[in-house]
């Protein structure tokens, strides 16, 4: 039961890993095409809110998908990890150092999601300020949760790793 549980997870992070890939695609074109139809969208931007603040909307938008790039790239760093710990699992091998360290950089990666979502928040409220419409935000404690957990684990299989490696040299 364990091995078809594992081979779900594994399939479920590799097509998750594959979309993360594709919405990244998506925000660099979206960059792209923020620039080469510029004039269209500024003309757009202004007849909504009025000719008002149409520079500042433009650079907000551009920065809301230049963060949510870098969102990718830490969504990236967590699935490749998690998806090398997981053949560990399905190997019979998780407590290694190695896993430890894969802990360790999801923990990094969570963080800097948790740190995004915080200056998303901000450009939040600057476009509130500006009287723009824009997607809801609430700041999220239970992602800052799941950092200190995620760090507490790797600490865990680091420890783990160690008592193996130790437990097999007086054996």
């Amino acid at each position: 039961m364990q091995d078809r549980f594992l081979g779900i997870a594994s399939g479920l992070v590799r097509f998750a890993h594959w979309l993360n890939l594709v919405v990244a695609i998506g925000f660099v074109i979206a960059i792209i095409l923020s620039f080469v139809f510029g004039d269209a969208l500024t003309t757009q931007i202004s007849a909504k809110y009025h000719g008002q603040h149409v520079a500042e909307t433009v650079a907000y938008l551009r920065i809301v998908a230049v963060i949510s790039i870098a969102v990718c790239a830490a969504v990236y760093q967590l699935f490749s990890r998690l998806l090398a710990i997981v053949e560990t699992v399905r190997a019979g091998d998780p407590f290694v150092v190695a896993n430890a360290d894969r802990l360790q950089r999801i923990g990094w990666a969570l963080c800097a999601i948790q740190v995004l979502d915080l200056v998303f928040g901000a450009i939040v409220l600057m476009l509130d300020r500006i009287g723009v419409e824009h997607a809801t935000w609430v700041p999220g404690f239970t992602g800052w949760i799941g950092v200190v957990m995620i760090f507490v684990l790797a600490r865990v299989f680091r420890l783990g790793a160690a008592m193996r490696d130790d437990l097999a040299m007086t054996v």
